[in-house]
C-alpha cells in the first residue's frame, strides 16, 4: 500500500516547526509555487521558477541569482526525499520561501535571510466527470481590487481566495471579477473564454495571478493552431461566448457547463468547439 505523500521540510531539514517571527506567518511576506510532480520530475518547472523569480523581484527578497539558485537546490531536495518516500509517481509540492526573520513592524530588514518550507501532498483527487461531463461554477459577489504592482505573482497573502472560496458551497470553482465587472480568474484557476475561433484569457495587469498552465499556451513554442490571447473581458461577455474553461497545473482544464451568476441568472455552455485541442495537447504533453 502506497504511503501518503506528505513530508515537510524547512531549509531543507525534516520538520514541522518554523519560528514564531517568521514573516511570512506574521504579514504573508513571501512567495509560494504549487508545483505537480510527475514521474519524479516538474513538467512546467521553469515556468514556476520564471514567476518565482518575478517574485523575488517584486518583494525585493534578495539578489535572483543566489535566490534561483536556493529554490532549484530545495526542489531536487524535495524531490529525492519523495522519491526516498515509497517512490511516489504523483503529488504536489508547495514551496513556500518567506523573508525570513527580523525588521522592526513592517519594515523589513535590509537584508533578507530567506526561509524556504517545502511541503508535500498526494495529488488531489477530482471526479473524472470534472473532465468529462464539465462543471457547474458560480460568480463570487467578492471582488478583487486594484493592486497591479502585486498582480500576476504568486505572494503568501491569499485573503482573497479564501474569502471568495467561502462562497463556493456546492460547486469547484468561482469566476472573481474586479470593480470594474471585469473577469479576472478563478478562485484557483485562470479563465478561457471560447469566441468563435479564438480563446481569450482575461488581461490580469492589475491584479491576478498568472498562471504557468496559462504562460504556456500562451506561450508561441507549441502548435496548437488556436489563437489565444489577453484581453479584457467583460462581465456581460460570458453570457454571449460559445463556451468557458478553466485551467490550473495541478488538475488541468475543465471546461464549466454552467455559470451561475450573482443576479440568479443562470448561464448553460456547451464544450466548446476547439476545447478539444487544448485538452488533448495537455494531456500528450502533461498527462493530465
Amino acid at each position: 500500500m502506497k504511503r501518503p505523500a506528505h513530508i515537510t521540510l524547512v531549509n531543507g531539514i525534516e520538520t514541522s516547526a518554523i519560528d514564531i517571527a517568521d514573516r511570512g506567518l506574521a504579514y504573508g511576506d513571501g512567495l509560494f509555487e504549487t508545483m505537480r510532480v510527475l514521474e519524479g520530475g516538474i513538467p512546467l518547472l521553469a515556468l514556476h521558477l520564471k514567476r518565482f523569480l518575478k517574485g523575488v523581484e517584486v518583494l525585493a527578497l534578495g539578489e535572483k541569482s543566489r535566490l534561483k539558485s536556493d529554490f532549484l537546490y530545495y526542489v531536487n531536495l524535495t524531490l529525492d526525499k519523495i522519491k526516498d518516500n515509497a517512490c511516489l509517481d504523483t503529488c504536489v509540492i508547495k514551496m513556500m520561501v518567506t523573508r525570513g526573520n527580523g525588521g522592526r513592524g513592517y519594515v523589513p530588514p535590509e537584508e533578507a535571510n530567506c526561509h524556504f518550507i517545502a511541503q508535500v501532498f498526494d495529488l488531489p483527487s477530482y471526479p473524472s466527470s470534472y473532465v468529462s461531463d464539465g462543471i457547474s461554477i458560480r460568480e463570487c459577489q467578492y471582488r478583487l481590487g486594484f493592486q497591479p504592482q502585486l498582480a500576476g505573482i504568486k505572494h503568501l497573502n491569499r485573503l482573497d481566495q479564501v474569502l471568495a472560496s467561502q462562497e463556493l458551497l456546492d460547486v469547484p470553482e468561482g469566476i472573481l471579477l474586479d470593480y470594474d465587472d471585469k473577469v479576472i480568474e478563478g478562485t484557483k484557476s485562470n479563465v478561457l473564454v471560447f469566441k468563435g475561433g479564438h480563446v481569450i484569457t482575461p488581461n490580469l495587469r492589475a491584479c491576478g495571478v498568472h498562471g504557468v498552465l496559462r504562460d504556456e499556451l500562451l506561450s508561441p513554442s507549441h502548435n496548437l493552431g488556436l489563437n489565444i490571447s489577453i484581453d479584457d473581458v467583460e462581465l456581460g461577455e460570458l453570457a454571449k461566448c460559445d463556451g468557458l474553461a478553466l485551467i490550473n497545473s495541478v488538475f488541468g482544464i475543465w471546461f464549466v457547463k454552467s455559470l451561475m451568476l450573482q443576479n440568479g441568472k443562470k448561464i448553460n455552455y456547451k464544450k466548446p468547439a476547439n476545447y478539444g485541442i487544448i485538452h488533448d495537447y495537455l494531456a500528450q504533453h502533461y498527462f493530465y
